[in-house]
């Protein structure tokens, strides 16, 4: 499969010229996309602002690790939120245990071998992208960034940082979306394209594998919409071919994401919207030069086993016909009036079974 699509983005690049400067056999940010393949997240773990077992999920243990990679997976993305283990400002120094917990379960990760994705996730109070706000936010991701750069600094290129979790002003009309129409909206996606210049820079400017490390960088709120505007723009950089684009997608929203028990189908036309979001970050980023993973897609538990399994066998289909490597969203969770995301049963090291459509789907079984 990773061979596959690395020539597929082979031959893109020698029928387009929008390949940036350097074609598709010399650049490696296609080839990190390839790396990543297929991911899984371990969320509502170390996202949990208050710690590892706040939000009702076991402690990670090592075995944990083999068997994702077991499972066929090639990435693991890590929400990591920073915000309650730091000091006052302005330093936000990050408390010791807290990074040493985190650098225990990225070494774990990696030495199953996996690539594996860290971030700054349920921070957003602290990164707000306001202009009222931009100075704090800059602030606080250049702490914690050049504490995490540097604490990080020896480790290879298979552990990629990413800057935000879908900034976005909380609360508001807008929180989920924004028109690029508005002044006030573009002064905010603004903000969003400071900030991730300014985490970009922490981590560069910490030394060692840092100076080429990958790094994710995020738009408002994780939208497509966010990106693909003339308003958003990927950060400038040291490294040449380093930088990734983050992108959300649970679509379509009434079956993924939707809490709805009657929408629980897969429409006719659905998957035709998935191919199009696809199709748009190729169109706008990765025929441009500039990698894109879908660090976030998932669908919800329904009881509705058939149209989960025919989303997410559609859904791979698709990012494998782009090229886009796909991390499904697991939060652990599988009953009550929530987000049902659980694949992974972190207890026991295998797929729960309510979940197994999903897991086959992604697999291609």
């Amino acid at each position: 499969m990773k061979r596959r699509i690395c020539s597929l983005l082979l031959m893109l690049a020698l029928l387009c010229p929008l390949f940036g400067k350097a074609g598709a056999e010399e650049n490696p940010a296609y080839e990190i996309m390839g790396k990543l393949g297929i991911g899984w997240n371990l969320g509502n773990s170390f996202d949990a602002p208050d710690g590892e077992l706040a939000w009702g999920n076991p402690r990670a243990k090592a075995e944990l690790f083999p068997a994702v990679k077991e499972l066929g997976f090639d990435t693991i993305r890590i929400p990591v939120s920073w915000g309650h283990h730091v000091s006052p400002a302005p330093e936000y120094s990050i408390d010791e245990a807290y990074m040493a917990r985190v650098d225990e379960v990225v070494h774990q990760a990696l030495d199953a071998g996996l690539y594996v994705i860290i971030d700054a996730h349920h921070d957003n109070d602290l990164y707000t992208p306001t202009p009222e706000n931009a100075e704090q936010g800059k602030t606080y991701l250049t702490a914690i960034w050049s504490q995490i750069a540097a604490h990080f600094a020896d480790v290879d290129e298979r552990l990629i940082f990413q800057t935000m979790n879908e900034p976005r002003v909380e609360g508001t009309s807008y929180e989920w979306g924004l028109s690029p129409a508005k002044k006030d909206h573009r002064e905010i996606l603004a903000v969003v394209n400071d900030l991730n210049q300014t985490a970009l820079d922490a981590i560069r400017a910490a030394g060692g594998c840092n100076e080429n490390r990958y790094v994710v960088v995020c738009p408002y709120a994780g939208k497509l919409t966010s990106a693909a505007n003339a308003e958003f723009r990927m950060p400038q950089d040291s490294a040449e071919n380093r930088l990734i684009l983050s992108a959300h997608i649970y679509t379509p929203y009434n079956l993924c994401l939707n809490l709805d028990p009657a929408l629980n189908t897969l429409g006719p036309r659905d998957l035709a919207i998935v191919k199009y979001e696809l199709s748009t970050l190729d169109k706008w980023f990765v025929q441009k030069g500039i990698p894109v993973v879908i660090d976030e897609m998932g669908c919800t538990d329904k009881d509705n086993e058939d149209a989960r399994y025919e989303w997410a066998k559609g859904f791979k289909e698709l990012a494998d016909s782009f090229g886009l490597p796909c991390v499904v969203w697991d939060n652990g969770y599988l009953h009550g009036d929530g987000d049902n995301f659980g694949l992974i049963d972190r207890v026991n090291l295998n797929i729960f079974p309510e979940s197994a459509c999903i897991y086959n789907g992604l697999m291609g079984k």
